[in-house]
C-alpha cells in the first residue's frame, strides 16, 4: 500500500499552509503524519487530496503543520521514530513534530470507488481519539477531492472542540504549601489542580524561606498532566558563626569562674577579733555547688559554641582566601 512520498506531500502541502512560526496563545498545532494510498489513483489526484486534506484540518484554533517541517523534522529523526506506525512510539513523534495531534490518511480506490479513512492521534498518549470515513462510488476527481475535504472538515471539527477544552493541570511542589502564581495571577497553595486554556503559560511558586521557583509550561487541551517543582531552602540568615564564638568565651568563662569558684569551698570567712574559736574562725565558705553548675553549664555552653563555629558556613572572603593560598 503505497505512501506518498515525503517530498511530494511536502511540496503540495506548503503550497496550502503558511510557514509555520510559533503557535499562538490556545493554538494546537496538528500535523499530517502520513497519507497512504491504495489502488489506481493517479499522481494528480494523490496531490488533490493531499491539498483537500491539507484545506479541510484549518482552522482558527488549529495550526497544520507545513510539509515541508514535517518532512525535514522525519528526515534527522532515529530511524525508529520516524518509521513509527504504532501508538506505542506516537508520543516520541508528536513531541519530535511539537504537535498535539497527529493525522493519518488512507485512501483506498477500488472500480472508481474511493474510501477514505482520517484518523486523529492523541500525541500525548499515541491513542486514536477520531476517525472520520469519507466513501464516494464513480466518482471523478473533483468529487472525490470534495469527499476528502468532508471527512478532513469532520476532524477539523472534533480538533476544534478538543482544543477549546480546558487543560488539567496537577502542581506540585517540594516542599508542599507554596502559593502558586499562573501568568501573574495567584490560583492557591501546592498541591494544586487547576484547569488552565490550552496553550503556554507561566508558573511561580513562592514559600516562606525558601526561593520563588518559575517556570514555562504548555497546556494541552482536555489533557491530564502534572507539573512538580523544588524549592530550595534558602540559607539561615541566624549569625551561627558570631553566637558560637560568643557561646564559646562564655563558656570558657564561665568553667573558668567555676573552678575558681570551687577553690573557695571550706575556706574560712574573714572573722572580727571576737569570734574566733581556738584561733579559728568557725564560719567557713560552701561553694561547691556553685561552682560545680557553672563548670557544668560552662562546659555545655563551650560545647554548643565550638559545635556552631565548626558547623557554619565559612565567609566568602575567607574561602576566596583559601583558594588563593592552595
Amino acid at each position: 500500500m503505497p505512501l506518498l512520498p515525503l517530498p511530494a506531500l511536502a511540496l503540495v502541502l506548503s503550497a496550502h499552509i503558511p510557514s509555520a512560526d510559533p503557535p499562538a496563545l490556545g493554538t494546537q498545532r496538528v500535523a499530517i503524519l502520513r497519507l497512504r494510498f491504495a489502488g489506481k489513483i493517479p499522481e494528480g489526484l494523490q496531490d488533490l487530496f493531499a491539498e483537500r486534506l491539507a484545506q479541510g484540518l484549518t482552522a482558527a484554533r488549529l495550526e497544520v503543520m507545513p510539509g515541508p517541517d514535517v518532512a525535514s523534522r522525519l528526515a534527522s529523526a532515529p530511524e525508529d521514530v520516524a518509521a513509527c506506525q504504532s501508538p506505542a512510539c506516537y508520543p516520541a513523534l508528536a513531541a519530535l513534530l511539537k504537535a498535539s495531534y497527529l493525522i493519518t490518511a488512507e485512501v483506498s480506490e477500488s472500480n472508481k470507488t474511493y474510501t477514505m479513512v482520517l484518523d486523529i492521534i492523541n500525541g500525548q498518549s499515541g491513542g486514536v481519539l477520531a476517525s472520520s470515513h469519507e466513501s464516494c462510488e464513480t466518482c471523478g476527481a473533483e468529487e472525490a477531492g470534495e469527499k476528502m475535504g468532508l471527512a478532513a472538515s469532520a476532524l477539523r471539527e472534533r480538533l476544534e472542540v478538543e482544543a477549546s477544552a480546558p487543560a488539567h493541570v496537577l502542581i506540585r511542589s517540594r516542599p508542599s504549601g507554596a502559593t502558586v502564581v499562573v501568568d501573574g495571577q495567584p490560583s492557591g497553595v501546592t498541591p494544586l489542580a487547576a484547569e488552565l486554556t490550552a496553550g503556554k503559560h507561566q508558573l511561580q511558586l513562592v514559600l516562606r524561606d525558601h526561593a520563588a521557583v518559575a517556570r514555562s509550561f504548555t497546556a494541552v487541551a482536555g489533557v491530564e498532566e502534572s507539573v512538580e517543582l523544588t524549592l530550595p531552602a534558602l540559607p539561615s540568615r541566624f549569625p551561627q558563626r558570631t553566637a558560637g564564638w560568643s557561646a564559646l568565651g562564655g563558656g570558657a568563662a564561665l568553667l573558668l569562674a567555676g573552678i575558681v569558684t570551687t577553690s573557695f569551698d571550706h575556706d574560712q570567712v574573714a572573722c572580727s577579733s571576737g569570734n574566733y574559736y581556738l584561733g579559728r574562725c568557725p564560719q567557713v565558705w560552701d561553694t561547691k555547688w556553685w561552682g560545680a553548675a557553672m563548670i557544668g553549664v560552662g562546659v555545655a555552653a563551650a560545647t554548643v559554641g565550638a559545635t556552631m563555629v565548626y558547623l557554619a558556613p565559612a565567609p566568602a572572603g575567607g574561602v576566596a582566601k583559601l583558594a588563593a593560598h592552595f
